[in-house]
């Protein structure tokens, strides 16, 4: 898994050093769409509607999530390329990953395959949204596949970014295909897994600190756009092992964003309009 984060960097560095037309911004605003399904939840904590006040909608579960009104928008896809929102002190692309052993779409990146991943354009517009991430393959026997954003990394590097002033993250989702598996995680690795923090052990030999035991959500997804909300107090280590000072993610130094699924099953997923709240 420790190729995921370093063929993001190959991309962003091979778009930022050949000449690439300079980045759009994306709009200051946060939009919820009109008329979308019902919400989705995430589990592993307590409710993914969190306390924070907001819209209410019904939950995959049958419950009510709370969608924040205070967010801070971090990529709404609607300029049609795979950086995120340069707000924030904020600098990352989009990647894909996977354990290389079936088919995914967006590729991820080589350079003998330098294929961008760019957003989509929606053919029935969610609301005000006409564009959004999205991901579909099958195939993968080993760990899986996924598709994420860093956070700080400016110039193909990966720096920690500090997110100690929000409570959680949301966006907007749904499956592309009915039959496609409805169960995504949400990982958000911190500086005690991900090797540039310096701290967990890439070489394996330390069980007991490994890098890449991120912290982790899921959430089940619908054939409808449906909000999910995840506070990041509800974030769990995934139990690959834990460093014993690690009992909570550390929000000063978070590196990446990213959404996976597990090996043996077709995945097929749509990502909109996310951004952290407070």
């Amino acid at each position: 898994m420790a190729k995921r984060r370093a063929a993001w960097m190959c991309a962003a560095w091979t778009l930022t050093a050949g000449g690439c037309t300079a980045l759009a911004g994306l709009d200051d605003s946060y939009h919820l769409a009109d008329g979308a399904g019902g919400a989705a939840g995430a589990t592993g904590g307590p409710s993914s509607a969190s306390a924070a006040g907001g819209e209410a909608g019904a939950g995959a579960g049958g419950g009510e999530v709370v969608v924040p009104t205070d967010i801070e928008l971090i990529d709404d896809m609607e300029d049609g390329d795979s950086a995120i929102d340069e707000a924030g002190g904020r600098v990352g692309y989009w990647y894909s990953f996977n354990d290389g052993t079936g088919t995914q779409t967006p590729p991820v990146y080589t350079e003998d395959n330098p294929v961008g991943f760019i957003p989509e354009a929606l053919t029935e517009p969610r609301g005000e949204s006409t564009m959004a991430m999205h991901t579909f393959g099958s195939g993968f026997t080993a760990w899986g596949a996924g598709v994420g954003f860093a956070l700080n990394g400016a110039d193909g590097g990966l720096s920690a970014y500090d997110a100690s002033a929000y409570s959680g993250i949301v966006f907007w989702a749904k499956l592309g295909d009915p039959g496609a598996a409805a169960t995504m995680k949400i990982a958000i690795p911190d500086k005690f897994s991900d090797p540039a923090g310096g701290i967990c052990d890439e070489s394996g030999e330390d069980t007991a600190n490994p890098c890449f035991d991120d912290w982790l959500s899921t959430t089940r997804l619908g054939t409808e756009w449906a909000p999910v909300v995840i506070p990041f107090e509800a974030l769990s280590r995934g139990g690959e092992g834990a460093e014993p000072t690690a009992e909570t993610i550390d929000l000063t130094g978070l590196f990446a964003v990213e959404f996976g699924f597990a090996e043996g099953e077709g995945f097929d997923v749509y990502i909109d309009d996310i951004g952290f709240y407070k």
